[in-house]
């Protein structure tokens, strides 16, 4: 027999036991702050039965009906006592608030009274530790609620004791002051319990978000994973589902594939220790470094020839920095346009790569106005952003430079990067909208060859200024 079976079964044995005591110690005594610590206790003989049922219904394999398993149980058990309890104890503060108001209380016996409490104290206190011991220890919700409660009880039997005693001494107008204060104290317990089972019910995450991005880290940076496109994590009961879907390279094998899944496990196990964590791993091929690019390529090329002010694409660029894949290029439009209807159509087409490029972060346009021919063929640049007090420096600079041209009415977006071989300088330009495409990239060139001049940066490999409409900007430095 499992171990929580066994426990649950002791647990209807304790409760049964103390029930039977306490409706001898009501009729007795008739107090009503006793009737309302035992009235729990005799709940308790059906939230029993209840978690017993739980529990072993919980333990079954997973079958046909139910192919992620009955651990769902647990929770709806302990959401169910939740219920019960707050109804009840609702009605029995509206009958003690009568009871008040009427003026007729007494306790008999209180010296019996208070042998029953105390004897039920002492059972209380022990056997719920060990009840929420071995609940956590078995990630049994049922068992570690069902300990709490017993521990509750121990707690609320102070009260009943402390009015035994005042009874002693024929102070009895307190009872049903006592009584309320123990209902609603259960009803705040039941209301915890309540949010324990719908927490667990509605797939709340029990994970971290430090886990969970480390998680997320260790498998990028595993062999022939490009890219890690979404992780999710649901607990049911001492099980852990990790969902991973992953770009991996086109070309890998089998093996290969099976080495990435039982990576993905044993960091999984070793991060997250508490939880018996199955994996469901989705795996979709994406190119290597070069593949990659081609896939790029061919992507741009099927896409801007439905655009007919779009009239060519180069200086494609593939950026990694870090854990993110970014795309920049120069997009070629028609120059008799105006910048801001420029703008409104490269967008739409970025959008559009966005769509179909979904392992891209980040794609980065810079607008044209005059054409140009030859093939494209794109850069790929491993990256690293730069330290915080060398950016202030060059953005210093730029800011400078910008301010010293009339047609520009400010920036935001400034990033630099850099490479083993290579400096990036990226950001972007605000322009009055109505200005024609073919000024804007005189502007351009001239602010690009005096960034270069200003900055003395050998290693500048790309300077990436783009034109921004600045009619709505309320965004970044505004000159």
């Amino acid at each position: 027999m499992d171990v929580k079976v066994k426990f649950a079964i002791v647990a209807l044995g304790v409760i049964i036991f103390q029930s039977v005591l306490k409706i001898y110690g009501i009729f007795i005594t008739g107090s009503l702050s006793f009737l309302s610590e035992s009235l729990d206790t005799f709940v308790d003989i059906v939230f029993v039965a209840i978690t017993l049922y739980s529990v072993k219904q919980s333990d079954k394999p997973p079958d046909y009906e139910h192919m992620y398993g009955h651990s769902k149980i647990d929770p709806i058990g302990a959401l169910v006592q939740g219920i019960i309890l707050i109804n009840l104890y609702f009605f029995l503060i509206f009958n003690t608030v009568g009871v008040i108001i009427s003026g007729v209380y007494e306790i008999n016996a209180p010296e019996v009274g208070l042998q029953i409490i105390i004897i039920s104290f002492v059972v209380n206190i022990v056997f719920s530790r060990i009840l929420i011991w071995q609940g956590k220890k078995k990630k049994s919700l049922s068992l570690e609620i069902q300990g709490l409660n017993l521990f509750q009880d121990s707690l609320r039997a102070i009260l009943v004791l402390v009015s035994f005693i005042f009874a002693l001494f024929g102070v009895n107008f307190l009872d049903p002051f006592f009584s309320i204060i123990l209902s609603f104290w259960i009803i705040l317990g039941a209301l915890n319990l309540t949010k324990k089972g719908i927490k667990d019910l509605t797939d709340e995450n029990p994970i971290s978000y430090m886990i969970i991005e480390e998680i997320r880290e260790n498998i990028f940076f595993l062999d022939h994973v490009n890219g890690v496109r979404d992780l999710k994590v649901r607990a049911s009961g001492s099980k852990l589902f990790l969902e991973v879907h992953l770009s991996v390279e086109d070309h890998i094998s089998v093996v290969h594939a099976n080495e990435i899944t039982k990576s993905i496990r044993s960091i999984s196990n070793s991060l997250i220790p508490n939880y018996d964590v199955e994996c469901i791993i989705e795996m979709n091929p994406m190119g290597g470094e070069t593949s990659m690019g081609e896939k790029i390529i061919n992507l741009i090329y099927s896409s801007y020839t439905d655009y007919m002010d779009i009239l060519n694409i180069k200086d494609v660029n593939l950026f990694t920095i870090e854990k993110d894949y970014f795309l920049s290029l120069t997009i070629i439009v028609n120059d008799s346009l105006q910048l801001d209807e420029a703008h409104r159509i490269c967008t739409k087409f970025e959008n559009e790569l966005k769509e179909q490029a979904h392992y891209i972060s980040r794609i980065i346009t810079h607008i044209e106005g005059s054409p140009t021919t030859g093939k494209i063929t794109p850069k790929q640049l491993s990256c690293s952003p730069v330290d915080g007090t060398r950016m202030a420096e060059i953005q210093k600079v730029i800011e400078t430079i910008l301010r010293n041209y009339n047609e520009v009415k400010g920036y935001h977006g400034f990033e630099f990067w850099t490479a083993i071989e290579y400096c990036v300088l990226e950001t972007h330009v605000f322009f009055e909208s109505t200005m024609n495409i073919a000024d804007v990239h005189e502007t351009i060139t001239k602010i690009e060859q005096d960034i270069r001049n200003q900055l003395n940066i050998g290693n500048l490999k790309d300077v990436i200024l783009h034109s921004e409409p600045f009619t709505g900007r309320n965004d970044g430095v505004v000159f």
